[in-house]
């Protein structure tokens, strides 16, 4: 079994909300019980809040305490991970800490540091609503001043811009600062599904000129026509594409698990295998998925 990393789920937020049950056991996408049959996993957890509903840094606290908790209760099987050495070197689960919607912050920059403490390694600087930092993926606009401001200090902190959700014109203007490799941690090809959330062909390129990589999303509306269904063929689709404009080095997994409703084929970790061969048939090197599954990634977050 190959190892994997997963650029974003939504997991926490699941368990916080919904009382789903634990991480080790319960009834969404993620659990260690799915990862264990998955062999060697890693996963970005993000604190996802949507500034919309209370207060946002309350909200991102909480998150944060229930991510603790999991990993306490299950220390043997999991581990929270920082760095590309410390993903390469566990014997467990590594957990990575991600950030959705950084309207957490409530306009404080230096929250960031604070987020950098928790080992955040990555954080997307809007979800689905215009906030202090730009306008999301269906809305028109630039990154405001204060998007300007949060970039330079995420890279001082070494947090890792994540453009999903961003629109197009926050993209290009992110791109137009950042010094560091961008992420879309879970987004898919716009060429192939025209939805909004998707990358445009550009965009695609200029993630894989900074050295970057798109993280592919198993949500069925980004996938197809199909809401409400997501295939592996539709997954192979946007992976071809992906590799066609941005070459290999820009593919990785982004499964947006828990986040996502639907009829999944590929529902837990322990599935991916279907992906694999299917990308192999359309031509995919083994170099090529490895890469995709893990040492792209694993080269972003070094």
């Amino acid at each position: 079994m190959h190892p994997i990393i997963d650029l974003h789920c939504d997991t926490i937020y699941e368990l916080a909300q919904n009382q789903r049950g634990s991480l080790g056991e319960n009834d969404g996408h993620v659990s260690l019980e799915w990862m264990d049959k998955a062999g060697n996993v890693t996963t970005c957890f993000a604190l996802f809040v949507d500034s919309e509903r209370g207060n946002p840094w309350q909200a991102a606290q909480y998150l944060h305490q229930r991510f603790l908790l999991e990993m306490q209760r299950n220390s043997d099987r999991i581990v929270q991970v920082r760095t590309a050495d410390e993903v390469r070197t566990s014997s467990r689960h590594g957990a990575i800490l991600s950030c959705e919607e950084l309207q957490i912050l409530e306009g404080k920059l230096e929250r960031i540091q604070m987020l950098a403490s928790w080992g955040v390694r990555l954080a997307t600087l809007i979800w689905n609503h215009e906030n202090d930092f730009g306008f999301p993926h269906h809305q028109a606009g630039g990154l405001k001043s204060l998007g300007y401001a949060a970039i330079e200090e995420m890279e001082r902190n070494n947090i890792l811009v994540d453009v999903s959700h961003l629109n197009d014109e926050g993209f290009f203007d992110v791109a137009s600062i950042a010094k560091r490799p961008l992420i879309a941690s879970h987004s898919n090809c716009r060429s192939v599904t025209n939805h909004s959330r998707n990358l445009s062909v550009r965009m695609i390129k200029v993630i894989a000129d900074t050295g970057g990589v798109v993280g592919l999303n198993f949500c069925p509306s980004f996938l197809s026509e199909d809401w409400n269904t997501s295939t592996v063929e539709a997954m192979v689709r946007h992976a071809v594409h992906l590799k066609q404009v941005g070459g290999s080095a820009v593919l990785a997994l982004g499964t947006d698990y828990d986040g996502i409703t639907g009829d999944i084929e590929i529902p837990h970790y322990d599935g991916l295998g279907l992906l694999w061969q299917a990308l192999e048939k359309s031509g995919f090197s083994d170099a090529d998925l490895e890469g995709m599954w893990y040492s792209n990634a694993l080269r972003v977050l070094s």
